[in-house]
């Protein structure tokens, strides 16, 4: 095949699959998947092997990879036909992350013959369980999470199969939003089936098959020529969780340990020596810890090369079962996939440093920091509106991301392998009896650096549910994200509850269900991040800028910096570059 056909068809092929996310956004009910843009969209071969993506959730597509192999293995490849859609969500059976991220995997025919598998995969807001919004980590098991659903058919000749929609739908208390949801994310796989199909017609089965297998090879060949370039050696580094620290719980802090074995263009990671699994939902499935693994290399490599499965060949992963990083059924695994996920990231970036320094970045919040009031609304207005009495609100919040080598860290942005964004205010308010007082960035949350790592953001709630419960998720309320090279520490989480009477009560970062009132205010603070480089060799002129903007305060750029206090207090010199 000539080069540009190749290229055509293998760039086709990831325009699909944003096409495919871009579908599912724009038909989707829930304001966590139309709005904050939790879900994605894969391609797979006929073999099963992913071959492209979208710009999406790298810890949803990641494992993918082993799910949607499962899914196909566990309704029989012989019994699919055009129009048929498995549904799973199972973390034990099919390689699921949690259980309220979805998977729709559909077969994409050709001449009566499979050509490829789309996927798509979407986080519902309330998929049943012991908590509204499906979503805490006080459970003593994944029952508690959530319906669980082994691969199974929920299309068949593009037609629903009414069982099993009532069944989804009716274990949800959101179900007229859970059922937009579904029919959005069976949109994305009919995208992509079809425009799958326009390419086999214009080039053929043949050369869809050839693209796929030599984009393949050609990342793997690319991701070993970047792992070569690292520093062969032996790199080790170990971290601590956050405990689960709800009323009556009792938890020591969780251990995270890794070896890290380069070798020409291998690499080997051996979590071995990491703590055996807890009792509540901070475990991690083994298709979690490799997504996180197979994140870390593709960022410390080129993130420009084509992100499909043969990235992954020269990686090896050892993760003892039984661990925190993979753990047996039946533990919970709800927070696994959004707070340790990244915190291993952050582990692996420590233990690297010494091998790749330009690459890494100081430590990150590590959160999605999920924040979910649930109750009934009394708004009529609001209820004609949007056809829910009882309303669930699911929102992400922002955090720091830590500083690299020759730039600041970012503000304000989930990191790592979430990549879903927070509600906006007027969302929120138009959907949900809250109203948000204040979304701002926090000053001095950053760590100090050569580089300052990104501050973290801060949002305060007033509740105006009758009476509703609210969870949050969090990491780094006991450990706070640290600097690399001589920068220093960012801010830690912080979850604070003021009742209308005036009395506060502060939550942990893993504490549980809080019920609120009206008139309460709830304030979600996730970590900020950590710095990079001995802070006193920060240019001056920047560090005036960072006071100006609010991002560090005066005190901060005199102790921390080496500023005077006259000098930051000066009137900014901006001169053009």
């Amino acid at each position: 095949m000539d080069i540009v056909t190749y290229e055509i068809i293998r760039s086709s092929l990831f325009a699909i699959a944003r096409e495919m996310k871009i579908a599912m956004m724009r038909t989707a009910g829930s304001p966590l998947m139309h709005a904050s843009g939790d879900s994605s969209a894969a391609i797979f071969d006929a073999d099963m092997q992913l071959v492209a993506q979208g710009n999406d959730i790298p810890t949803m597509l990641g494992s993918a990879v082993i799910s949607t192999r499962v899914s196909v293995e566990a309704v029989g490849r012989d019994n699919l036909r055009p129009g048929d859609v498995i549904v799973s969500n199972d973390a034990y059976v099919g390689g699921g992350n949690h259980q309220p991220d979805v998977q729709f995997t559909r077969p994409v025919f050709a001449g009566g013959q499979i050509v490829a598998f789309v996927m798509t995969r979407g986080h519902w807001t309330d998929i049943g369980g012991q908590s509204p919004g499906s979503y805490t980590v006080t459970t003593w098991d994944v029952f508690a999470e959530g319906i669980r659903i082994p691969p199974v058919f929920l299309y068949r000749n593009d037609e629903p199969v009414p069982d099993m929609l009532n069944l989804l739908t009716r274990n949800s208390r959101n179900a007229h939003e859970l059922l937009l949801d579904i029919q959005a994310q069976y949109a994305g796989t009919f995208v992509g089936d079809r425009r799958i199909g326009e390419l086999v017609a214009k080039y053929g089965a043949e050369a869809l098959r050839d693209v796929m297998s030599q984009s393949l090879d050609h990342s793997e060949k690319l991701i070993r020529a970047e792992i070569a370039r690292i520093p062969d050696g032996i790199y080790e580094a170990q971290e601590y969780l956050d405990p689960i620290e709800a009323p009556g719980w009792k938890q020591e802090r969780p251990l995270l340990k890794v070896k890290i074995t380069k070798t020409g263009d291998h690499i080997t990671f051996d979590y071995t020596g990491t703590g055996p699994q807890a009792r509540g939902g901070i475990n991690c499935p083994l298709s979690v810890t490799c997504n996180s693994t197979w994140f870390t290399v593709k960022a410390l490599t080129d993130p420009g090369i084509p992100t499909n499965q043969g990235c992954y060949r020269p990686v090896t992963i050892i993760a003892p079962e039984g661990s925190v990083l993979n753990c047996r059924y039946p533990a919970s695994v709800v927070s696994g996939n959004t707070e340790t996920s990244p915190r291993v990231i952050d582990l692996l970036l420590k233990a690297l440093a010494p091998a790749v320094p330009e690459r890494i970045t100081g430590q990150s919040n590590c959160a999605s920091c999920a924040g979910i009031f649930s109750g009934r609304d009394t708004d009529a207005a609001r209820i004609a509106r949007t056809g829910q009495e009882f309303v669930t609100m699911h929102d992400v919040h922002a955090g720091g991301m830590g500083a690299r080598a020759q730039k600041d860290g970012v503000s304000g942005v989930r990191v790592y392998v979430g990549n879903a964004g927070s509600q906006s205010i007027e969302m929120i308010e138009a959907t949900s009896p809250l109203m948000v007082e204040e979304w701002s960035l926090v000053t001095d949350s950053g760590g100090a650096g050569r580089q300052r790592g990104g501050l973290t953001s801060r949002r305060v709630y007033r509740v105006e549910y009758d009476e509703a419960t609210f969870t949050v998720s969090g990491e780094r309320g006991r450990s706070a994200p640290e600097g690399h090279f001589g920068g220093e520490a960012g801010t830690r989480f912080l979850c604070v509850v003021e009742r209308a009477d005036g009395s506060e009560h502060v939550v942990a970062a893993k504490g549980g269900q809080t019920v609120v009132y009206r008139g309460d205010r709830v304030t979600v603070q996730p970590a900020g991040s950590g710095g990079y480089g001995d802070p006193r060799e920060r240019d001056e002129k920047r560090v005036d800028a960072d006071v100006a903007d609010g991002y560090i305060s005066a005190d901060a750029a005199a102790q921390r910096y080496g500023r005077t206090q006259e000098t930051a207090d000066a009137p900014l010199e901006v001169t053009a570059e």
